[in-house]
């Protein structure tokens, strides 16, 4: 019985052994379905999105060209809303009115400035010697604080 014991033992560790020697079966290699297997064909042609002024429109005005730009609606439309930063790099409001004579020339810009969360701004009047637009950004020739001294839009 001593026997029949011994053989069943090394039969049971043998057979541990060499299921811990075996490696594992590499796993089967899956593939992406092809793209056009599963894309549907387009049903209608896409709806088309309004276009809005892309920011290279906006003519960059630089100091070196200190006359007022001329704009047309949908780059004074996109003027509108963009930061107004100072000439010490401080974000100090946003446009809020591009005002232009009949030929599209820019006589003034009005800007929110100051405030907190849109309470306590002040309108002010920008002229075109006061300001650059420079890669989609308009740019003070003043500083926070000379800008806080700009004059202020008053209602008619």
């Amino acid at each position: 019985m001593k026997s029949t014991s011994l053989i069943i033992a090394s039969l049971m560790l043998s057979t541990a052994a060499i299921a811990q020697d075996t490696p594992p079966e590499p796993a089967a290699p899956t593939t992406p379905p092809a793209a056009t297997d599963t894309a549907p064909a387009p049903s209608a042609a896409p709806a088309e999105v309004p276009a809005s002024p892309a920011p290279s429109e906006l003519p960059s005005i630089t100091a070196d060209n200190s006359a007022a730009p001329v704009l047309s609606d949908e780059q004074a439309a996109a003027l509108k809303n963009k930061v107004v930063w100072s000439s010490d790099q401080k974000n100090i409001g946003e446009v809020a009115e591009v005002v232009r004579d009949n030929s599209g020339r820019v006589t003034e810009l009005h800007a929110e400035i100051g405030g907190f969360l849109g309470f306590g701004e002040t309108r002010v009047r920008i002229s075109p010697g006061e300001f650059k637009i420079v890669n989609d950004r308009v740019e003070l020739t003043r500083t926070e604080e000379q800008a806080e001294n700009l004059p202020k839009v008053t209602d008619n």
